[in-house]
């Protein structure tokens, strides 16, 4: 039991002495700046700092940053993919704008052949249409993907 009790005692005791880790900052006569855990003989100054505060301060900074890093990642993800979007949505307007005028000049062409209905009226129609689906097309292409969201 008292084997156990020790171990134990042991146990607790390293593990207090593990939380708090000094090293030592050192200038040397020469102006040198060393870093050690253990105290030298040989410096005109020493300091002794807390590790262990230093490292939590740094663990904040880098986990602030990560979340800075993921935020600013996120809002870049963000961005292109409105921007994937806005092309998608500009090129699906652009064709849909190419088919119409491809649309109204076969309607042009087939009522200018036509036998039967080939009337001014009618191709007066056909050719308006062409050139309202023309006037869209350059709008479109005028527009750009930024607008087309």
């Amino acid at each position: 039991m008292r084997v156990v009790l020790a171990i134990l005692m042991w146990s607790v005791a390293a593990s207090c002495i593990a939380q708090r880790t000094y090293t030592f900052k050192s200038v040397h006569a020469d102006g040198t700046v060393s870093y050690s855990d253990t105290r030298p003989e040989t410096a005109t100054t020493v300091e002794k700092m807390d590790i262990q505060h230093n490292s939590a301060a740094i663990e904040r900074q880098g986990a602030q940053r990560m979340q800075e890093i993921d935020t600013a990642t996120k809002r870049l993800e963000k961005q292109q993919a409105d921007e994937a979007q806005a092309r998608r949505k500009y090129q699906s307007a652009l064709a849909e704008a190419r088919q119409e005028v491809s649309d109204a000049e076969r309607n042009l062409t087939s009522a200018r052949q036509s036998k039967k209905s080939a009337t001014p009226e009618r191709i007066g129609l056909a050719e308006q249409r062409v050139r309202l689906a023309r006037q869209r097309l350059r709008e479109v292409q005028s527009a750009g993907p930024s607008t087309a969201r």
